[in-house]
């Protein structure tokens, strides 16, 4: 682990189970094409014949002109007429199992690691927030590197390990990309020649990809605790029940017990 001057400060293990898995170029081929097709707008769209303008009147006679029929000049076989079959906006999206996802997010990792072109920094919080200080610096830590091509990743975007500073200061340079910890993608991982990462970053990544998959997404994490409540209030409700009969009986064996 060393600082943003390049000083050596300690020795970090990285945890096997997710810097040194069989790197496997068909998953992370997998993953990167579902992200760059969930990436698509799919704003695309021509316009059929009832979107053209024009085309209302009947351009000759049915018969006697000797010409073939025609109902519209906004059809397709005209010139400037609708087109047939065209795009139509859509979404690219498709499913891709969680488990194949951070199966690729650790192989990109992985790689990245068995290549030596992973860098563990304990912060990327500059001094200042001044891109000619912070492109100097990031030159120095990568002067083995032909080029300056790093993704760098911290804890979060206002993180006191990089956060607002460090994106004021790098926004601007060509070939650097910043993302927290919980946007690092393989895509961004693989695109990029290094992988600088803070000792925070790491930790929360090491985190996120050892917590257990979550198969019920947002909606139905929702719906598991809307029924949790319910159970709870019905709880409640039958300990109130128990509460109220305890104090009838209580009652009636008072009153029988005076007569």
């Amino acid at each position: 682990m060393y600082n943003l001057d390049k000083q050596q400060l300690a020795a970090v293990e990285l945890p096997g189970d997710i810097f040194n898995v069989p790197v496997r170029g068909d998953i992370i081929h997998e993953v990167v094409r579902w992200q760059r097709a969930k990436a698509r707008q799919g704003t695309h769209k021509t316009k059929e014949r009832s979107e053209v303008s024009g085309g209302g009147r009947k351009p000759w006679p049915q018969k006697g002109t000797g010409r073939a029929r025609q109902g519209s000049n906004r059809a397709p076989q005209w010139r400037g007429g609708g087109i047939v079959h065209g795009p139509v906006p859509r979404s690219y999206a498709y499913a891709l199992p969680k488990k194949v996802r951070r199966l690729g997010l650790k192989c990109a990792l992985s790689a990245k690691a068995n290549e030596g072109r992973l860098l563990l920094l304990d912060s990327l919080h500059p001094t200042s927030p001044k891109t000619k200080a912070i492109a100097a610096k990031l030159s120095h830590l990568l002067q083995e590197h032909p080029r300056l091509n790093a993704l760098l990743v911290d804890s979060a975007k206002d993180g006191d390990d990089g956060g607002v500073m460090l994106r004021r200061a790098a926004r601007n340079l060509p070939g650097v990309e910043i993302l927290p910890s919980i946007g690092a993608n393989v895509y961004s991982i693989v695109r990029k020649d290094v992988l600088v990462m803070t000792k925070p970053a790491l930790d929360k990544l090491v985190e996120r990809l050892r917590a257990p998959i979550n198969r019920l997404g947002a909606a139905g994490l929702a719906y598991r605790a809307k029924l949790e409540a319910r159970r709870q209030q019905a709880a409640v409700e039958r300990r109130q029940q128990r509460l109220q009969q305890q104090q009838q009986q209580q009652v009636a064996s008072d009153a029988g017990g005076s007569s």
